[in-house]
């Protein structure tokens, strides 16, 4: 079931599910409401007709108590009744009679007014019954008097009782002969259509409509003033919804034909639907000590707050100074205060009214109390919408106590192929009994990101929430919703000892709320929410992390440790909450303000709930395989956020069988702590009879054959799913033959280290060679050193499964990619270091590269996000000048000459004695010098030469900085700089130009200037 939702103050139309409080379930027992006929009036009895006869036995008599007519058996013959005494107005005329007879009809006058009726038959003519006949309209000065004459009459027409007038006040038709007059109640409209929906003939010829009020006996239509005299005066009469087309004929043109040209421009004529707000402001501090100001919508005031009334409706900025307009404000319903608001400036159409408030009488205050409404109205008398003139509303709450509510709302992660991020759900059921009271724990809820124990939490419906979508946080209190921009800061915390603060900002999104078409329901209802992102780890995890592809992003509030006022970094590293798969998640929440007039702390908890991930993969346990070779090894792969539950690398179990009769239980370890990922390798080997359960920890082969099938299966314990135990199995078959491999040469090693180093070597080695080849153009042996040395990697992986090796494999992976321009993958091989060893020593260097990558690949946006990443993330590299020197140099290419020149400027504050600081100082001066700021090109030339007076630059210098005065207008200081380019540097090419500048009229001004400044002296 389905409602809709319209309002005046909007055209567009909600439709909605029916919410289950929209539902009486029992409905209690009232009365039957009896309906009954509008009241009569009015009764006039045949008693007093006067009859017209043509026939000698129609008549009146009595039959019974009453007197009806008789004999009517002619058309000639007519009857009057008089309806004096009866006040004027639109009524339903009923017939009180009998018949028995045919198909006979009489024609009714009032007046003008015609009203032909089909008679009724029945039953007997002792029969009688009010029957409907038509509506007639009373007038006070017409002669009111109903006059019957038979169409057809048949026998007898009819035994007349009487006539009865009802009044109505609904919609009703009085025909006058050729006339038909609708009467309605009383409509705001802008326009009026008459619609005939069938007619007999070809068409319809309406000769004239009039619309008029007639209580006070005016006509709208047709309008006072002629329309056809319009079109002859000095003044455009348009209305809502016209086109103005202005045209201007151009007779002299410079087209082709020499002909004219037509020029037109169009406006159209429309109403503003005008708005009202309640609004306040938030001042700011702004860069150069000023102060920005911050619009904000309002729901709720204390007394003593401002309320700021907004309306914006251009249709009343009327003239070229500030208009005004009138507002209306009341209380409770109480009598209206009317007050005038004022247009903010010329012709902005927005006006504004401050309105004080005070909990008691005070000069020039609103006094309100605790629960009051203050409703604030304004008359929109133009629009196009509803098209007439309608009150636009808008309420302020005058604050009070409430309880707040507040949950962890359970969440689930879709994964979509193709996509990198997984679509959340979240699942907003209906709210319950959350929140918990401890007014114990008050004082360890104060805004910062403290230890929460769990056993002060009050046991709770525990929601289950999913690792790969951000934490969703919703508090549910009206008392903290004042405005738009209200905030609330709760605790996350976990029984781990993690801890962050999550600030909650007023949204609608990911609830449950009903729609409105005006209001701001989030706001309305106090809903407060927040997202956080979690990530596998421990108290001692960095929570501060560099944002990556597969994190998410425009997370809804902020997170923070309660300290940090402002946002570190945004956009390039995110706070997250480290959990782990034993954890409890306990969300806190200071309710300040309650009915109970006591300071409450509310609480909800949440697990992690995971279904676990089973694939068969590649050596790089990145794509999944289709089939298996004896001889080589199943690399088997888990993903289990919920199954990391130390600070250990964790371990999984799997059971593996096969067609033939293998049956063995296998450990699957984490690849490093806290990752959730759990690999194993196991070689499989060709046995026609194996031996279930005979798996050895140092030697771990799987006894299969060929053709065989083996399947994997894994118990996942805890379940999005399933509330039960829940089996991931896999198959994949075993193929019959396998490809063989013939290595160069092999050495044994007794000493894993050693045998691990000497690998590396040969990896390095190989990579070497590949350079070189590549160098030469060898595209053969290139090839085949890239391969022999991504084997000896793949390999090391393979037989020492170590974590503390990948950060190392996966650099020199990367070397590999990058140079053969495999940007994409080589970017994959830096991002496993930083996201899962960035304390290792090469993750400056991952870094560093990855921004290459990006940079080389021609996505510098992406490589600026890098460089600005290593700045921030390992400030003591010494690779940050380089990162300066590529920034500046991009920005320098890109024409963003303002950017490279403060790059060059932060670099010569850091790195002075870099061997790249006099190119970078020289760079400085060239962007000032292109984006024409003259005098500081000039100045970084000088500066340039004090600091690098022996560089090989240092002619150029000098002349650059006279060519910067120069063109700064600055004769003088150019003079000075040209001459002692050509004094100091007198065989460099820039002294020839610096000879040639000096030649110049306003330089040989210039030296007359200086010889009479020294004559003078002397």
């Amino acid at each position: 079931l389905e409602h809709a939702i319209a309002s005046v103050d909007s055209q567009q139309v909600f439709v909605q599910p029916m919410r289950s409080e929209q539902f009486v379930v029992a409905p209690p027992q009232v009365a039957v409401e009896v309906l009954t006929a509008p009241k009569v009036t009015s009764r006039v009895n045949v008693d007093a007709a006067e009859l017209q006869k043509m026939t000698e036995t129609f008549a009146v008599e009595e039959k019974g108590e009453f007197k009806v007519t008789k004999n009517w058996s002619a058309v000639e013959d007519g009857l009057t009744l008089q309806l004096a005494n009866t006040a004027p107005g639109m009524y339903e005329l009923w017939l009180d009679y009998s018949n028995a007879g045919g198909a006979n009809s009489v024609v009714i006058k009032l007046d003008q007014q015609s009203v032909e009726h089909s008679l009724v038959n029945t039953g007997s003519w002792d029969t009688y019954q009010s029957v409907f006949a038509g509506h007639v309209l009373l007038e006070a000065t017409s002669k009111n008097a109903l006059q019957f004459n038979p169409v057809n009459a048949s026998a007898n027409l009819m035994e007349l009782k009487g006539v009865e007038l009802r009044p109505i006040s609904r919609d009703a038709l009085v025909q006058h002969d050729n006339t038909w007059e609708f009467r309605f109640p009383e409509y705001e409209v802008r326009y009026t259509k008459v619609v005939i929906h069938e007619y007999s003939g070809d068409s319809v010829a309406i000769n004239q409509i009039e619309i008029g009020n007639v209580q006070t006996n005016s006509v709208q239509i047709p309008t006072e003033d002629d329309l056809l005299a319009l079109a002859n005066n000095e003044i455009l009469e348009i209305a809502a919804g016209d086109h103005v087309v202005a045209t201007y004929t151009d007779e002299n043109t410079q087209n082709e034909y020499d002909t004219s040209q037509l020029l037109t421009r169009e406006l159209t004529a429309t109403y503003n639907n005008a708005v009202i707000n309640a609004i306040a402001y938030n001042l700011r501090r702004a860069g150069g000590g000023g102060v920005s100001t911050e619009r904000k919508e309002l729901m709720r005031v204390d007394p003593g707050e401002r309320i700021v009334v907004e309306v914006i409706d251009y249709d009343e900025d009327r003239s070229n100074e500030i208009d005004t307009i009138s507002v209306e404000v009341t209380v409770n319903g109480s009598e209206p205060l009317v007050l005038e608001a004022t247009e903010t400036d010329k012709n902005t159409g927005v006006f504004t009214r401050e309105i004080d408030t005070a909990a008691e009488v005070t000069e020039g205050a609103l006094v309100v109390a605790v629960g009051d409404i203050v409703e604030l109205k304004y008359l929109d008398r133009q629009n196009t919408f509803p098209g007439h003139t309608v009150p636009r509303i808008r309420r302020v709450f005058v604050n009070e106590p409430t309880d707040a509510v507040v949950r962890i709302i359970p969440s689930l992660a879709h994964r979509i192929e193709g996509a990198v991020l997984p679509r959340a759900e979240y699942i907003s059921e209906k709210l319950s009994e959350l929140n918990a009271s401890d007014p114990a724990n008050v004082d360890n809820v104060i805004g910062t990101a403290e230890t929460v124990d769990a056993t002060e939490t009050r046991q709770l419906e525990t929601a289950a929430v999913a690792f790969a979508v951000p934490l969703l946080v919703e508090v549910f209190d009206p008392d903290r919703a004042k405005d738009s921009g209200s905030v609330v800061n709760v605790v996350l915390g976990t029984t781990g000892g993690s801890a962050v603060v999550v600030e909650c900002v007023i949204s609608n999104a990911h609830s449950d709320l009903p729609r409105s078409a005006t209001d701001n329901e989030a706001l309305l209802a106090g809903r407060f929410v927040g997202q956080v992102i979690m990530q596998l780890g421990s108290k001692d995890t960095p929570s501060v992390i560099p944002l990556t592809a597969e994190m998410p992003r425009g997370l809804i509030g902020r997170v923070h440790d309660g300290k940090e006022e402002q946002e570190l970094l945004p956009g390039l590293v995110a706070m997250v909450l480290n959990v782990t798969g034993t954890d409890t998640i306990n969300l806190r929440y200071k309710d300040a303000i309650t009915p109970a007039d006591e300071e409450t702390v509310r609480s909800h908890t949440a697990r992690l709930v995971v279904t676990g991930e089973l694939t068969v993969t590649d050596r790089e346990y990145e794509e999944s395989v289709e089939q298996l070779h004896v001889g080589e090894k199943i690399f088997l792969r888990v993903f289990d956020a919920d199954q990391d539950v130390s600070d250990a690398r964790d371990s999984v179990e799997i059971t593996l069988t096969t067609k033939i009769g293998e049956q063995e239980t296998i450990k699957l370890i984490e690849t490093t702590v806290h990752s959730g990922d759990f690999t194993g390798a196991f070689t499989l080997v060709a046995n026609e009879n194996p031996v279930a359960n005979n798996l050895k920890t140092d030697d771990p082969i799987i006894e299969t054959n060929f053709g065989d099938v083996i399947s994997v299966t894994y118990n996942d314990q805890r379940s999005a799913d399933s509330a039960d135990p829940l089996a991931l199995t896999t198959e994949i078959p075993v193929v019959v033959g396998t490809n063989g491999l013939v290595a160069a040469f092999s050495k044994a090693f007794n000493d894993e280290e050693l045998a691990v180093e000497t690998k590396f070597r040969i990896a390095e080695s190989y990579f070497e060679l590949f350079k070189s080849h590549k160098e030469i153009g060898r595209d053969e042996e290139q090839l085949v050193d890239l391969e022999s040395g991504r084997r000896i990697l793949q390999e090391v992986m393979e037989d020492y499964p170590d974590p503390k090796y990948v950060p190392r494999i996966s650099y020199l992976l990367g070397q590999f990619s990058q140079e053969l321009g495999q940007w994409s993958q080589a970017i994959a091989s830096y991002e496993v270091i930083l996201q899962q060893y960035a304390d290792h020593t090469l993750a400056p260097d991952a870094q560093f590269k990855m921004a290459q990558c990006f940079e080389e690949s021609g996505d510098f946006d992406e490589a600026l996000e890098a460089y600005v990443t290593l700045a921030a993330t390992f400030p003591k590299s010494p690779l940050i000048a380089s990162v300066m020197i590529r920034i500046s140099d991009h920005f320098y290419k890109a024409e963003n000459y303002v950017i490279a020149a403060q790059v060059g400027e932060k670099f010569l504050e850091k790195f002075e004695a870099h061997e790249h600081a006099q190119r970078m100082a020289f760079r400085v001066g060239q962007a000032y010098y292109k984006n024409e700021e003259f005098v500081r090109a000039a100045e970084s030339f000088d500066n340039f030469t004090k600091l690098f007076p022996d560089d090989s630059l240092g002619a150029d210098g000098l002349f650059w900085s006279g060519e910067s005065y120069r063109m700064a207008k600055n004769n003088q200081f150019a003079f000075r700089r040209y001459n002692r380019c050509r004094w100091d540097f007198p065989a460099s090419e820039a002294a020839k130009f610096a000879r040639g500048r000096l030649a110049l009229p306003e330089m040989l001004n210039q030296f007359e200037a200086e010889a009479n400044s020294i004559d003078n002296d002397n």
